[in-house]
């Protein structure tokens, strides 16, 4: 059967935060946590802010990769606005430098989090889930793509290299509060002609 990708809906919330959770190292969920109220862990935020309808996280932005039914992986992505948003007040200091970058490339359609299930790795859904995003930006009429990965996520990095994306820039990452240690984030970029 061959691999499709379809729009998420409200039920692929707990596919799309295990997506963030995958795509983050799970950085994401333990600030959720820290987020949570008592009754509520880091995973109930998630689902929460996921199922919502709109936020940057919410299922309306979120894409399913699947074959034959089965779930192999998901993305969130969405158009960064055209005019620059200075990080507000809410943005952890971990994401300030992430929210920096992500304002050198107004306009653009931008992957926020995606993965593949570890199962299916290795096996085409990263690809399809890239080509799923680039058909959605030129949908939108957007001057390219962009994402931000870790660098040291060097095989990360390979591959977004091999479908066309380029370096923009860097920040400092300091995920010591995470137990990964210090890195930088990398902006890297897919300009259309």
């Amino acid at each position: 059967m061959p691999l499709t990708i379809r729009k998420a809906t409200p039920d692929d919330a707990p596919l799309l935060v295990r997506v963030i959770d995958m795509a983050s190292g799970g950085v994401v969920p333990t600030l959720w946590a820290e987020m949570a109220s008592p009754d509520m862990d880091g995973f109930g935020v998630g689902l929460t802010l996921v199922a919502a309808e709109d936020g940057d996280f919410s299922y309306r932005n979120g894409f399913i990769a699947e074959r034959n039914g089965t779930e192999l992986g998901g993305l969130i992505g969405y158009v960064l606005p055209t005019t620059p948003q200075p990080a507000g007040p809410d943005v952890p200091e971990v994401f300030v430098g992430i929210e920096e970058l992500a304002q050198l490339v107004p306009g653009h359609w931008y992957i926020n989090f995606m993965a593949a299930v570890p199962e299916e790795r290795r096996q085409g859904v990263g690809a399809a889930l890239l080509n799923e995003a680039e058909e959605q930006a030129r949908d939108r009429s957007c001057p390219g793509l962009a994402l931000i990965v870790t660098a040291s996520n060097e095989k990360a990095i390979s591959v977004y290299r091999r479908a066309g994306y380029t370096e923009r820039a860097r920040r400092p990452f300091d995920l010591s509060d995470f137990g990964t240690g210090p890195t930088e984030a990398v902006l890297m970029v897919k300009e259309f002609d």
